[in-house]
């Protein structure tokens, strides 16, 4: 039963990889997952030879369940890099992060050196495998996994606030699949190291778990899967990687301090930017990133960014969420709008989904919008 849902895993995870490599748009982060997911499918195979017991059989692919496992904290960083940093780029330095498969590659040699016969000699023997088994380099690995993934989630909430420079979407803003995605990961994890320590030291009712919990990698396998088919998810939000100086989103001040703009340059574009936004309107795209728009001026993404937060004080998030709300406060008082829901005037507005558009004019209203639609058509109603 067991070897049947890992199987299922395996072909779904296939099926997955395929997918995601066929993509053509955002393919460094696609590429990153497919690569996590095939790791995946490799490990669940060895998974079931060892459950069927057939390594004995092939010798030559034992211990590889110990190498393979070292590519998954490198990947999901990778992975997280890759889409929650608009300006992720590859980077030679990022090899650092194989150091510790590397290491275990070269510490295993002489094992995988040995011919089938000696392996095979190894392997019959239970006591030594279980020892092997619960050694010390699986030990760090578990601890890798936890240190990896904790690495991941830490550089998502930071580059939070980063993100909201280059888009208007608070689904591209904060992408939640991703941070799901981490979590889920760090609970599996979690349940791996104690289900770990329990075979290893033999607890009662706990150390049974062993294998079944592979079962939840399977599992996250079809979640991944329902993410990437769910036509309302954004799998990979990233729709370009920007060129040019990084721009971190720190204070004015200091972000701006030893910039080449000019005071003249910088105010003509900010009437520039005033001036297209009244006339083309372009915050009524819910999809609409600063690289879209510094396109639309002729300027560099880096040159609008500083103008957004130097000239009109707030981030490019903020700052089309503004022009977003003051379209909606026309249109909800605009009678012929009257058979509309005030979701779907936000929709209409650019806003793509309630709890961005309630968020959004709280923050900057001070009330609800249903407060200020009850109040403002009150005090029409007295003029007239």
């Amino acid at each position: 039963m067991i070897t049947a849902l890992l199987i299922s895993g395996i072909i779904q995870g296939g099926f997955l990889a395929f997918l995601l490599l066929r993509k053509s748009s955002n393919q460094v982060p696609n590429r990153i997952l497919a690569t996590l997911i095939f790791v995946v499918m490799c490990h669940l195979s060895l998974i079931c030879l060892d459950v069927r017991n057939l390594f004995l059989v092939y010798p030559h692919l034992s211990r590889l369940s110990w190498l393979l496992p070292l590519l998954y904290g490198p990947l999901i960083l990778l992975l997280t890099q890759s889409i929650s940093d608009p300006l992720f780029k590859m980077r030679p330095g990022q090899l650092l992060l194989l150091l510790p498969f590397a290491a275990y590659f070269v510490l295993l040699i002489p094992y995988f050196s040995l011919s089938a016969a000696a392996k095979i000699t190894i392997l019959a023997n239970t006591q030594l495998v279980t020892l092997a088994d619960f050694g010390w380099m699986n030990t760090l690995t578990n601890y890798l996994h936890l240190g990896f993934t904790a690495c991941a989630l830490v550089l998502f909430y930071q580059n939070l606030g980063k993100r909201s420079q280059y888009f208007s979407s608070s689904e591209l803003i904060n992408v939640h699949w991703l941070k799901e995605f981490l979590w889920l990961v760090f609970a599996i994890m979690a349940l791996s190291v104690a289900t770990f320590y329990a075979r290893k030291y033999g607890i009662r009712y706990v150390s049974g778990i062993y294998p079944a919990h592979f079962l939840l990698v399977v599992l996250l396998v079809y979640w991944i899967a329902f993410k990437l088919l769910n036509v309302k998810a954004t799998l990979t939000p990233i729709t370009e990687n920007p060129t040019g100086p990084r721009a971190d989103p720190v204070e004015p001040t200091a972000k701006y301090a030893k910039s080449s703009l000019t005071d003249e340059l910088t105010e003509n574009i900010a009437a520039r930017l005033s001036a297209l936004m009244h006339s083309e309107k372009p915050y009524l795209e819910n999809d609409l990133t600063i690289i879209e728009l510094a396109a639309r001026l002729h300027v560099s993404r880096h040159q609008l960014s500083q103008v957004i937060n130097t000239s009109f004080g707030v981030n490019f998030f903020e700052f089309v969420n503004k022009y977003r709300i003051a379209e909606f406060k026309i249109q909800s008082l605009n009678p012929s709008n009257e058979h509309l829901s005030l979701l779907g005037i936000a929709l209409e507005c650019g806003f793509n989904s309630k709890a961005t558009f309630n968020q959004a004019f709280k923050k900057l209203e001070g009330t609800t919008p249903s407060d200020f639609i009850r109040k403002s058509r009150g005090k029409v109603l007295e003029k007239a």
